[in-house]
């Protein structure tokens, strides 16, 4: 299932798939599923993987899935919504913050201090996008949705001990997409931007001293041993959405559309975000056997980056200039309202399972 196939053959194979209805019809779908995690990365272990194994088992013959990590079947995440609608690939992941100018309204849910966690972040995206057309209709064109997530807290993770904000300033730190670039420029850093696959040499060859991302992909990208030290300061959540080509959607049996519209969406979001937070569990109690120090904002540093959640505020309703006033407030008052809600359930125990 699990296997790389170069993009030629991807290409050829998707010539066949969409040129002949009839073939389709004969032989497997095959599904090109790019994750947007490598292989080892929780995520793919413990929601892809079982997906793929149930849908194949349910269309015995009739569903092949092939995975691929980001940047295998275009050259970086910053193609991937047009990969996804030319048919590159059959199912994509895309980070809205990498295209903050495309998907303004969606950025709605990169706000600092909006939700505290990937269960209440990924729920809260999901209760917006199906709310308001107007966020659907920032998706790429030839698409069709599947489902939506968000990623855990973002954190500072450095080389050398960093004991407030203001021993931030003048640091080189990698970031992946341009909501992580603003926020770690009004820290008073200076962002680092690459893509994740090339974290790894990035800190490596001492091109910067740490990285802003959430604690899950330090070990997936193996950067554990290079990053020791972690200032927890629960800066925001990334959101991703999973589209599929219409070049392959199209060539589904109605029941398997069906099916992949029953367990993606909310419920998929879940499983994702469950899956996530556990992962922050879990990575933070290995680290602390590695001799990795956590240290978190001290009163006067939350005084201070309660100044750049409004900046970043400011930033997300400068991407939005020209849209209709009124319907900004409605999307950010909704946004908020709902993540009250499910912060509230989070708090009583729900959807901890």
């Amino acid at each position: 299932m699990f296997h790389r196939i170069r993009s030629l053959l991807a290409a050829a194979a998707l010539g066949v798939l969409v040129s002949s209805p009839a073939a389709a019809a004969e032989k497997p779908v095959d599904i090109f599923f790019m994750g947007g995690y490598v292989e080892e990365h929780p995520v793919v272990n413990s929601v892809w993987k079982p997906f793929f194994e149930a849908s194949e088992k349910k269309f015995a013959g009739k569903i092949k899935f092939s995975y691929y990590a980001e940047n295998m079947l275009y050259s970086n995440q910053a193609e991937a919504g047009q990969g996804i609608s030319d048919g590159r690939a059959s199912f994509g992941a895309i980070r809205p913050a990498v295209h903050p100018e495309e998907f303004r309204l969606l950025g709605v849910i990169n706000i600092p201090g909006l939700v505290p966690n990937a269960v209440v972040g990924s729920l809260v995206m999901a209760d917006v996008i199906e709310k308001f057309p107007a966020v659907r209709a920032e998706f790429p064109k030839g698409t069709e949705h599947f489902t939506s997530w968000t990623s855990a807290s973002y954190q500072m993770h450095t080389k050398e001990p960093v004991l407030s904000l203001s021993e931030l300033q003048g640091r080189n730190i990698v970031v992946w997409d341009a909501v992580s670039h603003a926020m770690v420029r009004e820290l008073g850093a200076t962002p680092v931007r690459v893509s994740p696959p090339d974290t790894y040499w990035t800190l490596q060859r001492g091109l910067a001293e740490g990285i802003m991302c959430p604690l899950a992909p330090l070990n997936s990208y193996r950067l554990s041993g290079l990053v020791k030290h972690h200032l927890m300061l629960d800066a925001m959540v990334q959101g991703f959405i999973m589209e599929a080509s219409l070049k392959h959607w199209k060539t589904m049996p109605k029941a398997m559309q069906k099916w992949f519209k029953d367990k993606g969406g909310a419920n998929m979001a879940l499983n994702i975000a469950q899956t996530l937070e556990e992962r922050v569990q879990a990575e933070t109690a290995v680290l602390e056997t590695m001799e990795h120090s956590f240290r978190k904002l001290s009163d006067a540093d939350k005084a201070e980056f309660d100044k750049v959640k409004a900046a970043m505020v400011a930033n997300w309703k400068e991407y939005c200039e020209g849209i209709d006033p009124a319907l900004l407030d409605k999307v950010l008052a909704y946004a908020h309202e709902r993540a009250a809600f499910h912060a509230k359930a989070w708090d009583a125990g729900k959807y901890r399972d």
